[in-house]
């Protein structure tokens, strides 16, 4: 912030959209530091130096306003600050629609939020948000007392999004509905369906908590009895006081900073109780301290434990640890289902994100081209990816697509990449970009683009020297063998790297001759 606030202060070239891009990340600093007041009024000095350049920007910047008078609840300032970032027809519309919708909600006017809710499943089939905006649909009828409608809606979600946690939550809601109607024979049934379906859940325990209540309420105790026997998931319901004091002390102890009595405490109480009601926690916590302590064995174990139930709160993160300790011990085939279920089940953008890499990285590794080639598609129809990761992907995807011989495919994302000479992957896309027009027999584009490359630069040097190779392969194929000669001899005296540059240089030289 500093640095930003220095810089406009001392520039005199105020009519740029670097100028108005410092107060576009200034106003994030605020965000992020929970200055909404000062968020709001960078984010407005961005909108209004904002040329039109820039509408990614200027549609994200008009959401973080709607978000900083949200969060003051000036809920019609919130909905006029959404409803100009949909207007610019960015990849941010979606938010704005959802958000639109939030609010509505928050005023309770339901309908008006279902109306938004289906203005953005038709406009933005594809979005993150469609999962949350079934669920937030049914919501609303749940709040205007449309049960039937609501129950619709909840089995929509569960019908097209299964695995989705939100789905959990949906299921949930059918049972207490008919609960709630006195339609005891249907709870009974929706309330089994998320025990089944999503055992070791939160949903699945307090579905059970409520079953107990029904067959309580009905006089029907020794079905329960029976039902909760064979139910999955291990749930206990009343854990032994000896339970839940062990699990509680391990807990304290860790929370005191101790980790290693920790370690021995959650490992006693799973030892005593093996499936106790607190089980999946205390293989969480030593997850954590293995970690913390480098100690990828027992890592892998209690995150194996915690995957066995692929539904509980620990999930993605047992998946992120999981995959990590195996990609890092080039177990690449074990690690990529783990960042595939990360990637299909993650509930954040950013989880989704590290998912999708670690898929990308795994596959590249394997030499696994289509896996690759999906992987990268995936991340580069992200809205909101980095420059980084979407020059990885671009790199990655390009090499996948010229192992298939597919090598217009692999032109146009090498083309984008050799944009920029600055990044290692740029650097080698140059060289490959000009490399595939000789292959081609094009030597005036391959040396063009060669020639191009000399004059751009680059800090690095391994890929600027094999490009002076290649158009030395260019001049020799053009019948210019002294020009061929001449930047190979010029290469050998400058070039001081010890790698394997000076054997290609005598090599052609040699052919020269």
């Amino acid at each position: 912030a500093r640095n930003f606030n220095e810089y406009l202060s001392l520039t005199r070239q105020r009519d740029t959209e670097m100028f108005a891009l410092a107060y576009y990340n200034l106003g994030y600093i605020a965000f992020h530091q929970k200055d909404y007041a000062a968020a709001e009024n960078r984010f407005r000095n961005f909108v209004q130096l904002e040329k039109g350049e820039n509408p990614t920007a200027l549609a994200d910047a008009y959401n973080r306003i709607g978000d900083c008078n949200l969060h003051a609840r000036r809920f019609e300032e919130a909905k006029q600050c959404y409803a100009k970032a949909e207007n610019l027809n960015t990849p941010a519309g979606d938010y704005a629609v959802y958000q639109l919708a939030l609010v509505y909600g928050m005023q309770k006017n339901h309908t008006e939020k279902v109306n938004m809710l289906n203005r953005l499943a038709a406009k933005y089939s594809n979005s993150p948000y469609a999962i949350n905006a079934l669920y937030e649909k049914g919501r609303s009828y749940v709040q205007s007392n449309n049960s039937g409608q609501a129950i619709a809606t909840f089995r929509e979600l569960l019908a097209k999004y299964p695995e989705s946690p939100v789905s959990r939550k949906a299921a949930a809601e059918i049972g207490l509905l008919y609960y709630q109607n006195d339609d005891y024979d249907r709870a009974i049934e929706a309330y089994k369906h998320v025990v089944t379906q999503y055992p070791g859940s939160e949903e699945a325990r307090l579905a059970m908590r409520d079953l107990k209540s029904i067959y309580v309420d009905a006089n029907r105790v020794d079905e329960f009895a029976a039902l909760a026997a064979q139910m999955p998931g291990e749930i206990r319901f009343e854990p032994s006081e000896q339970d839940s004091l062990t699990y509680i002390a391990a807990e304290k102890t860790y929370m005191k900073g101790e980790p290693a009595p920790a370690k021995d405490s959650f490992t006693r109480y799973l030892q005593s109780f093996p499936e106790g009601a607190f089980s999946l926690n205390a293989h969480y916590y030593l997850c954590v301290i293995g970690k913390e302590q480098k100690d990828d064995e027992a890592v892998l174990e209690h995150a194996g434990k915690l995957l066995e139930y692929p539904d509980n709160p620990y999930s993605e993160e047992a998946l992120l640890m999981h995959g990590e300790i195996l990609f890092n011990r080039q177990q690449y085939d074990q690690a990529l289902p783990d960042y595939k279920k990360l990637q299909a089940k993650a509930t954040t953008a950013e989880r989704r994100q590290l998912g999708a890499i670690g898929v990308l990285r795994c596959g590249a590794l394997m030499h696994d081209d289509a896996e690759v080639i999906n992987a990268a598609t995936d991340m580069l129809a992200e809205a909101k990816l980095s420059p980084e990761l979407r020059n990885e992907a671009l790199y990655y995807r390009a090499k996948a697509y010229l192992n298939q011989k597919a090598d217009k495919k692999a032109m146009d994302d090498l083309q984008l990449l050799a944009k920029d000479t600055r990044t290692l992957y740029g650097a080698e896309a140059k060289y490959l970009v000009a490399l595939q027009w000789y292959n081609a027999g094009n030597y005036a584009s391959a040396e063009k683009e060669i020639l191009n490359f000399i004059d751009q630069s680059t800090p690095h040097a391994y890929w600027l020297a094999r490009s002076f190779i290649l158009l030395s392969d260019v001049y020799a194929a053009m019948d210019k063998k002294l020009d061929a000669r001449q930047y190979l001899l010029s290469l050998q005296q400058n070039y001081q790297a010890d790698d394997d540059i000076q054997g290609m240089i005598n090599e052609r030289l040699e052919k020269l001759k």
